[in-house]
Formats: structure tokens, C-alpha cells, sequence
């Protein structure tokens, strides 16, 4: 059982208090608390947000309220009790398979909430409202495209500023994954204007009537 009601009667809250400040039913939460509704992942981070603990420890499947306290290798090892002998660790596989998917999550929806903003002038109305939906609907059997989404945008970012500091390797790379991109959303080359590069995007739409 997740410790959902447990933490909400600690803070002396009602179901309601907790739906308004979600923004679900009272009956959503109701069911969550009876483990008879699965919450997308991006309830449960709010749910553990607005409670001040980890996912994991709200699923019940931890014991580690902060995933700050193992969110490095070597945090988690401080973590780990220490067999008789001292010279290694108990290692709790299940939870730290938990932690794992905890920080995951977490790092995902940072980076979602980093480009999928309306602060991101390069995003439409219709494109908040669809990748916004994909992310809200995200469940524990996303979780390893959810891991391939911040592996490869972290590995993005690092060559992207790799490129900016002149390193060769980097611009290369990040050439080839320009045209891909370019390709995939149907961009034009390059053409100059005032001796500045001007990349026109073309309308999907007159794409897909040709």
C-alpha cells in the first residue's frame, strides 16, 4: 500500500485539501489512497511534492523520504548499512531500483517543464497542449524511455556546449544531429539574408497535401 493517506492524516489534511491544491476530484484521491487508481507519474511527483518526500516513499516501496540524500553513487553507498565485517554493503535491490526510477522521473520532468513552458517561444499553443498531454500521461511502464529521454538530452546539451567551446569532435557531432532534426521537421537550407544564416520552416500541413 502507498502512504499516501498515512501522510495526509500525519498533516491532519482532507482528500479535498489535497485535490485542490492537485487540481483532481476527491474521488481521484480517494482512490489513490485505496490503491484502486494508478496515478500517471506526473501525479505522483506532484503528490510527493506537495507532501515534501521522495515518489518512491510515497509508493510505500522505500524507506528514503529525500532523494536528495542518494541522489549521487556515492551518496547512495553512505545510505547502504554496512555488513558485520565492514568491509562492504547491503545493498536493498528493489529499493534501489525504486530510488532509481525516483530520480529518473524527477530529472524528466525538470528537463519537461525546462523546454515545454510557455516561456519557449519556439512552441505553439497546440505544441504546450500535445507534449504536455504525452508527459501527463506517462506511466511506470514509460520509465525506461523516460531514462533514454534524459540520457540523450543530457549527452545533447553536454556536446551542444562542447561545440560552443571549439571542440572539433563536438561540432562534428552536432552537425550530423542538425540534419537529422532538420529533416525530421521538414526545414529548408540555409539561405542568407543581411549575411545572417535564415532556416524557413515549412508548414506540415502543405507538407502532407503534396
Amino acid at each position: 500500500m502507498n502512504r499516501i493517506k498515512e501522510i495526509r492524516q500525519e498533516k491532519n489534511l482532507s482528500q479535498t485539501d489535497i485535490a485542490k491544491a492537485l487540481g483532481v476530484t476527491r474521488q481521484a484521491i480517494s482512490l489513490y489512497e485505496k490503491g484502486d487508481r494508478e496515478p500517471k507519474l506526473e501525479t505522483w511527483q506532484k503528490l510527493a511534492d506537495f507532501f515534501g518526500v521522495s515518489v518512491p516513499y510515497l509508493q510505500g516501496i522505500s524507506d528514503i523520504k529525500d532523494l536528495e540524500t542518494v541522489s549521487t553513487f556515492e551518496k547512495f553507498l553512505e545510505s547502504l548499512e554496512k555488513t558485520p565485517d565492514g568491509k562492504s554493503t547491503k545493498v536493498p535491490v528493489d529499493e534501489m531500483l525504486a530510488l532509481m526510477n525516483g530520480l529518473k522521473l524527477k530529472t524528466f520532468l525538470k528537463i519537461n517543464s525546462s523546454i515545454i513552458s510557455k516561456q519557449n517561444g519556439e512552441l505553439s499553443e497546440n505544441d504546450l497542449k500535445k507534449y504536455n498531454k504525452i508527459a501527463f500521461n506517462l506511466d511506470k511502464n514509460d520509465l525506461s524511455k523516460i531514462a533514454d529521454v534524459n540520457f540523450y538530452m543530457t549527452n545533447f546539451y553536454e556536446i551542444m556546449l562542447d561545440e560552443i567551446n571549439k571542440d572539433k569532435k563536438a561540432k562534428i557531432a552536432l552537425d550530423e544531429i542538425k540534419k537529422i532534426i532538420s529533416k525530421y521537421l521538414g526545414l529548408d537550407e540555409e539561405d542568407k539574408w543581411d549575411g545572417l544564416p535564415v532556416t524557413l520552416k515549412k508548414q506540415r500541413s502543405e507538407n502532407k497535401e503534396e
